[in-house]
C-alpha cells in the first residue's frame, strides 16, 4: 500500500504539470516593451537638459564602449566562469543598446537634416495642392464606358486596400509565416511535457547443469523470465529530468537456489538527474523557448513589413490605372484631332493643298491612332495589375471596365508635428526585426557559452521493492517488508581540447558581432529611405506645380496657333504653319500626361514616405491579429483597428 500511495501522489505531480496545448503567439515579456527604439526621446531629451550634447561619433563610441560585466578589469565577456553570465545580462545589454543605438541614430538623423525635410514636406503639402482646372481628362477617368463592350465598376482606392486586406493571396501568405515560426514556442514548451512509457521482455534460459545440486538432478538448468518496466519521466526548467517507474519481474526456474521456483518481484524508483554545470539552470533551459518567442515576433514584423510593401504596391497600381486611363482619353482625343486635320487638308487636295501637308496630317493621324491603340492595351494591362494584387473575383471579368473613383489630393494623413524621427524609428518593423535579432544572439550565445562548460550531473535515486511467491502482481506491489535504496553520484566529463562545442560558442560570438552591425545598418538604411521618401515627396509636389504651369502654357500656344490655322490654308507658309500646329498638339498632348502622371507620382510619393515612416497600416486603420483561415489553423491577418 506504502509504494500505491506514493506512486499516486508523483503520478498526480506529473499529470498537473502537463498542461494544454501553448499558444503560437509570443508573450510580451519576452519582446521589448517599448517598439524598436523608442525610449530614445526621452533618454536624448533629458541628456540635452543636462548639457550633454553628444555628436553621432561620440554617441557611435558610447555603443561600442559598452561592457556586459563591471567585474572583468579588461572590459571581455566572462568565457570560463562555471555561473557564466551572459544570460543572465543579456536583458540589461540589450536594453543599453536599444537605448544607445536609439541615440546614435537621432543625433545621426538630427546632424542630416532629416528633421527639417520632414519640415519641409509639411511645408509644401500644404501650399502645392492645385485644382484639377484645366485638365479636361479628369471626369472621363471617372466615368465608365471609356473602352468599347465593357460594363464599368467603380472602386475607391480604400475600396480597393479592403478588397486586398480580405482577398489577396500574397498577403494571407505572409501570414502564415508567423503561425509556422510560432509552433517553435509549441515546440520548446514540449520538450518539458510529461511522458509515459513502457518496456517489456522475455527471456527463456538453458544452461548446462554441471551439478545435480544446480538443478535438483535435472540435466539443464531452465530460467524463464517476464520483465515489464512502466512509468513517467519529465524534463525540468532547470534542465533535470525525474522519472517515475514500476516494474515488475516474474521468474520460473528449477534452479535449487531459487526457491520457490516461482518468484514475482516489484520495484518502485524514482530517479532524479539534475545538471550543476552544462544544461543547468533555468534560464538556459527556457532560451529555446525566448528565442521562439522573439523569432516568432520578428516574422509578425516581417509580415508586417511585406503586407506595408504589398499595399504599396496596390497603391502604386491603383494610380498607375488612374495615369493609363487619362493618357487613353488624350490619345483619343489627340487621335480625333489628327483625324480632323488630315480629313479638312485631303477634302483641299484638289483644290488649292499641298500635296506634302496631305501627306503630313495623314502619316501622323495615323501614327497617333497607333498610339490610341497602344494606350487602350496600357490601360489593359493597367487592370489586369491591379487584379493580380487585389485577387478580388469583382476585378477579375476581363469585360468589367475598372474605375478609379478616388481623387490625387496628395493628402499626407498622420503627418503632424509630433511625427518625429524617434516615432519613425518606433514604428519601422526593420528596426524592431534587428533588435529582436541582436538579443536573440545575446540568448544563442550564452547558451553556446553554457553547452561549453564541463558535464557535472547530479544523480539521486529512492527505491522500494517488494516480492511475493507465484504470479500474483498484486501481493508483489501491496508487499510491505522488502526492501528500500538509495543512490547519490556524481557524473563529471570534459574535453581535453578544443572541441565542437568550443567551436559553436565561437560563432555565435561572431554571430553576435555580426547581428550588432546589422542594427547599425537597419538605422542607415531607415535614414536614407525617410530621406529619400521625404524628397520624393517635395519633388513630386513641386513637379505638379511646373505641370500645371507648363501645360497652362502649352493650352495658349495651341489656341493661339489653331486659331491661324483656321484663317486658311496656304500653299506656302501652310507646311510650316501645319507642322507648328501638329507638333502644338503633341507637345500638348504629351504635357498633359506628364501632368497626370505627376498628380500620380505625388500620392504615390506620399504612400512610400507613409511607409518610410512606418505608417502604412496605421494610414488605412489596420493592425495585425492573430486569427483561424478556412481550415482552423492559426494565422496572422490584417484587420480593422478597434
Amino acid at each position: 500500500m506504502r509504494n500505491k500511495t506514493i506512486a499516486a501522489l508523483l503520478t498526480g505531480t506529473f499529470l498537473v504539470a502537463c498542461t494544454g496545448e501553448p499558444s503560437i503567439a509570443p508573450t510580451d515579456r519576452d519582446v521589448p516593451g517599448e517598439r524598436a527604439m523608442n525610449p530614445s526621446l526621452y533618454d536624448e531629451q533629458e541628456a540635452r537638459k543636462d548639457g550633454e550634447f553628444l555628436t553621432s561619433a561620440e554617441a557611435r563610441e558610447r555603443v561600442d564602449a559598452f561592457s556586459v560585466t563591471s567585474r572583468d578589469s579588461n572590459g571581455e565577456w566572462p568565457v570560463d566562469r562555471i555561473a557564466f553570465g551572459v544570460l543572465l545580462e543579456s536583458d540589461d545589454r540589450i536594453n543599453y543598446i536599444r537605448r544607445a543605438l536609439g541615440r546614435y541614430g537621432l543625433i545621426q538623423a538630427r546632424e542630416r537634416g532629416l528633421g527639417t525635410r520632414l519640415e519641409d514636406v509639411r511645408r509644401v503639402a500644404r501650399i502645392t495642392s492645385p485644382s484639377t482646372a484645366g485638365e479636361w481628362w479628369v471626369p472621363g477617368i471617372h466615368r465608365a464606358n471609356l473602352l468599347p463592350g465593357q460594363s464599368g465598376r467603380s472602386f475607391s482606392l480604400p475600396d480597393t486596400i479592403s478588397s486586398t486586406v480580405n482577398s489577396s493571396f500574397q498577403i494571407a501568405a505572409f501570414g502564415d509565416l508567423p503561425a509556422i515560426r510560432g509552433t517553435a514556442i509549441q515546440e520548446a514548451r514540449g520538450r518539458f511535457v510529461p511522458e509515459f512509457f513502457a518496456d517489456i521482455s522475455r527471456e527463456y534460459r538453458q544452461d548446462w547443469a554441471t551439478s545435480p545440486a544446480i538443478a535438483a538432478g535435472a540435466e539443464r538448468a531452465i530460467t524463464r523470465e517476464v520483465d515489464a518496466e512502466f512509468g513517467i519521466r519529465s524534463r525540468l526548467d532547470t534542465g533535470g529530468e525525474v522519472s517515475l517507474s514500476q516494474r515488475f519481474t516474474t521468474t520460473d526456474s528449477n534452479r535449487t537456489s531459487f526457491i520457490p521456483g516461482e518468484q514475482t518481484g516489484a520495484e518502485t524508483n524514482i530517479t532524479y538527474v539534475q545538471p550543476l554545470m552544462r544544461g543547468g539552470g533555468f534560464r538556459y533551459n527556457d532560451s529555446p523557448r525566448r528565442i521562439a518567442n522573439m523569432d516568432t515576433q520578428i516574422s509578425i514584423e516581417e509580415f508586417r513589413r511585406q503586407s506595408e510593401a504589398h499595399l504599396l504596391e496596390v497603391e502604386r497600381a491603383y494610380w498607375n490605372l488612374y495615369v493609363a486611363r487619362a493618357v487613353y482619353i488624350q490619345k483619343r482625343h489627340l487621335a480625333g484631332h489628327g483625324a480632323q486635320i488630315s480629313n479638312q487638308i485631303s477634302s483641299r487636295a484638289e483644290i488649292d493643298a499641298d500635296p506634302i501637308l496631305v501627306s503630313r496630317s495623314q502619316s501622323l493621324a495615323s501614327q497617333w491612332r497607333a498610339d490610341m491603340v497602344r494606350a487602350e492595351a496600357a490601360v489593359d494591362n493597367a487592370e489586369f495589375r491591379l487584379a493580380a494584387l487585389v485577387n478580388d473575383q469583382r476585378f477579375g471579368p476581363a469585360n468589367v471596365e475598372l474605375l478609379p473613383s478616388s481623387a490625387p489630393n496628395g493628402a499626407l494623413q498622420l503627418l503632424s508635428t509630433q511625427d518625429t524621427i524617434a516615432w519613425i524609428f518606433s514604428n519601422r518593423p526593420e528596426l524592431q526585426q534587428s533588435i529582436l535579432q541582436y538579443q536573440a544572439a545575446l540568448i544563442r550565445e550564452g547558451m553556446a557559452a553554457n553547452e561549453s562548460l564541463p558535464e557535472l550531473d547530479l544523480v539521486l535515486e529512492a527505491r522500494a521493492a517488494g516480492g511475493a511467491d507465484g504470479t500474483d502482481l498484486g501481493e508483489a506491489f501491496d508487499n510491505e517488508n522488502g526492501g528500500l535504496g538509495s543512490l547519490i553520484g556524481l557524473k563529471f566529463s570534459v574535453p581535453l581540447g578544443f572541441d565542437e562545442r568550443d567551436a559553436r560558442y565561437h560563432r555565435r560570438k561572431l554571430e553576435r558581432v555580426q547581428q550588432e552591425r546589422q542594427v547599425m545598418s537597419a538605422i542607415a538604411t531607415v535614414l536614407l529611405e525617410v530621406d529619400v521618401a521625404a524628397n520624393e515627396y517635395i519633388v513630386a509636389c513641386n513637379d505638379l506645380v511646373a505641370q500645371r504651369r507648363a501645360l497652362m502654357a502649352a493650352q495658349r500656344d495651341n489656341r493661339a496657333i489653331q486659331a491661324r490655322w483656321n484663317d486658311g490654308v496656304g500653299s506656302g507658309a501652310g507646311i510650316d504653319l501645319l507642322s507648328a500646329l501638329l507638333s502644338s498638339y503633341q507637345n500638348l498632348q504629351s504635357i498633359e500626361q506628364s501632368v497626370a502622371q505627376a498628380r500620380a507620382t505625388r500620392e504615390v510619393a506620399a504612400a512610400n514616405l507613409a511607409r518610410a515612416r512606418g505608417l502604412t497600416l496605421e494610414r488605412w486603420g489596420l493592425r495585425l491579429d492573430l486569427t483561424e483561415d478556412v481550415r482552423g489553423e492559426a494565422t496572422y491577418k490584417l484587420v480593422r483597428g478597434q
